[in-house]
């Protein structure tokens, strides 16, 4: 495992480009992270909120080789079901077990990743599945660090079937073409965009949020400090 020395993390309340991160001086870094598993870390679990309504989960991790990852799950995920957010063993079962499409966590499957250039204002790789080299699924790297993933590969036309079920009928059979990805790309980002606010979850130690929410009167690192300025 690699020694908490040799993380490459931000330090206490700095900004990794778009993000803030609120790290406890008085603790050791692997007291406050959530989960540990082999190389993989989970710092912090937010719930995601569009006009005061509940929209989906945003997870940070850190590894030593991809380094801080962003990733976004609608709440019509297994992951990103508000229920499950807010209990951090549900969360951790979905998370550290399984995927959404239940097979084994993505963290540790063996893939192979391969960038497409579609000249679009984001970044987009297809991953493939190390097994079988079968197209397996979408990433999306956008400006400002965050990840989606999605746009999973069918084993065939039943399986599709499925799939477009689950995910409200994006899933593929084999690479998708450029107008899936960005049909499944605005679709995904047209209510994530609107009034959005970050609540970390009470089992996130670490407090991550986006730098404009850092400036405003509801930032959710300056409650907490807040907060621990009151039990002092």
């Amino acid at each position: 495992m690699e020694k908490e020395e040799n993380l490459k993390l931000p330090s206490t309340e700095t900004a990794d480009e778009q993000y803030v991160y609120y790290i406890a001086k008085s603790l050791p870094f692997s007291d406050q992270v959530i989960f540990k598993e082999d190389n993989n870390y989970l710092l912090n679990v937010r719930k995601i909120y569009t006009d005061n309504t509940y929209y989906g989960v945003c997870f940070t991790t850190f590894d030593s080789t991809l380094g801080i990852q962003h990733h976004f799950k609608c709440k019509d995920r297994p992951i990103g079901d508000l229920s499950v957010v807010e209990d951090k063993n549900k969360f951790l079962s979905k998370f550290a077990l399984k995927n959404e499409i239940g097979v084994t966590n993505v963290l540790s499957k063996s893939v192979t990743q391969k960038e497409i250039f579609f000249g679009l204002s984001y970044r987009v790789f297809y991953f493939y599945d190390d097994s079988d080299g079968k197209y397996f699924y979408t990433q999306y790297l956008l400006k400002d660090g965050r990840i989606l993933r999605g746009l999973y590969g069918a084993k065939n036309e039943k399986h599709l079937l499925d799939l477009l079920l689950t995910f409200n009928g994006f899933a593929t059979l084999g690479p998708p073409t450029k107008k899936e990805v960005i049909a499944f790309y605005e679709d995904k980002m047209t209510s994530y965009a609107n009034n959005q606010v970050s609540v970390s979850t009470d089992y996130s130690e670490i407090i991550i949020e986006h730098t404009t929410q850092y400036e405003t009167e509801w930032s959710d690192i300056k409650r907490r400090k807040k907060w621990e300025r009151k039990i002092q």
